[in-house]
């Protein structure tokens, strides 16, 4: 094995060393900094969009959350300001919950409540904020939550028809389209760069192989020229998908 091919190897393996890094933290991992209009909100609390801004939810199953109050985020996007705070839309923080609806098992689904901000125990079909990382059994605190908002079945289980009947439910919101249109480009546009990048990768590998068993004597050359190839698509394909990133999260 030649030191180029050596050097392609170190390569990817570094890129899946740190991804898998960073989605093993036990923090927090994706935020941003948003404009919040209640005044009352606290870190682990649950934010919900209404017309008049960002406040703490207090609909059970509210379609409406975006995430929860965070304390440190590993990634925060957007300036913070004296009236913002960095919201997680993904990733492991605290969140507040009470034993309103049952005590908390941990791999139990979080939802929203009656009581501004808190969490309960989801017992029904309905949007979630995330998952519990933890057993809890007290009338109020924090609780430790894989956050990962969804329309969460109580089976478990998301038929088909569930499936494209929520996606119409929300397309027949006014207000939603601009978001759910958002989301499909953002999912063509990252899921399209990785596949583009990896067939790209097979054909230049294969190509890069052919070439050496036909011109045996160009060997370093061929190398060379795979070698910045491979660096050149796996560059294309990490800014895709980073654009993908930035399209949901503005």
């Amino acid at each position: 094995m030649t030191k180029k091919f050596k050097l392609v190897l170190l390569i990817f393996s570094l890129v899946f060393i740190l991804n898998g890094i960073v989605f093993a933290q036990d923090m927090a991992l994706i935020a941003k900094n948003l404009e919040v209009a209640d005044p009352e909100v606290k870190v682990g609390d649950i934010i919900s969009q209404t017309k008049e801004g960002l406040f703490r939810s207090n609909i059970p199953y509210d379609e409406n959350i975006i995430g929860v109050v965070g304390e440190t985020p590993i990634l925060v996007f957007g300036k913070p300001t004296p009236t913002t705070l960095p919201i997680v839309s993904f990733g492991e923080t605290s969140v507040k919950v009470s034993n309103i609806n049952g005590e908390i098992k941990k791999g139990d689904f979080i939802t929203s409540s009656e009581k501004q901000g808190t969490g309960q125990k989801a017992t029904q079909s309905g949007f979630v904020v995330g998952r519990a990382l933890e057993d809890f059994n007290q009338e109020e605190g924090l609780i430790k939550t894989k956050i990962n908002i969804q329309y969460q079945y109580t089976s478990g289980k998301v038929p088909i028809t569930g499936i494209f009947g929520e996606i119409w439910r929300q397309l027949g919101k006014p207000e939603n389209f601009p978001a759910v249109l958002r989301y499909i480009f953002a999912l063509i546009l990252g899921g399209g760069s990785f596949f583009a990048g990896f067939f790209a990768f097979v054909s230049a590998l294969r190509k890069g192989v052919e070439a050496m068993g036909r011109n045996p004597l160009a060997k370093k050359s061929i190398q060379l020229a795979m070698v910045l190839n491979l660096i050149g698509i796996l560059v294309l394909t990490l800014a895709g998908l980073g654009l993908a990133l930035f399209v949901i999260l503005y």
